[in-house]
């Protein structure tokens, strides 16, 4: 037994399953889509003291660096953006967002996301 399969016997590291989290605003017009019970705290998480971790977002500051564009442009490209995908939803059209690390399907109002292999 290598030291690699050792720690990922131990309860105490975190083993991390990539999960979506819908926005309040997304959710209100979809029909289906895998809720809250897929948010669930690591085993390791017994303690009244940890702290699980925390949900990044799209950061307009170091997208405006990179394209060389104010940041209030960044922002308002960044809401209009997602404005476009609720409306989307809104009408029933179905989307496919195909990122480098898992694609996000909505089709007749139901929302489904498959990560990558290897991801977690």
């Amino acid at each position: 037994m290598d030291i690699f399969t050792k720690r990922m016997e131990r309860s105490n590291i975190h083993h991390l399953k990539p999960v979506f989290v819908c926005d309040p605003n997304l959710q209100y017009h979809l029909v289906r889509y895998p809720g809250k019970e897929e948010i669930s705290p690591a085993k390791s998480q017994n303690s009244i003291y940890s702290k699980g971790y925390r949900t990044i977002y799209a950061n307009p500051v170091p997208i405006a660096n990179g394209a060389c564009m104010g940041k209030d442009v960044t922002t308002d490209a960044l809401n209009t953006l997602f404005l476009a995908i609720v409306d989307l939803i809104k009408y029933d059209k179905n989307i496919d967002l195909a990122f480098g690390f898992c694609n996000v399907r909505c089709s007749g109002r139901n929302l489904q996301v498959q990560f990558r292999e290897g991801l977690n």
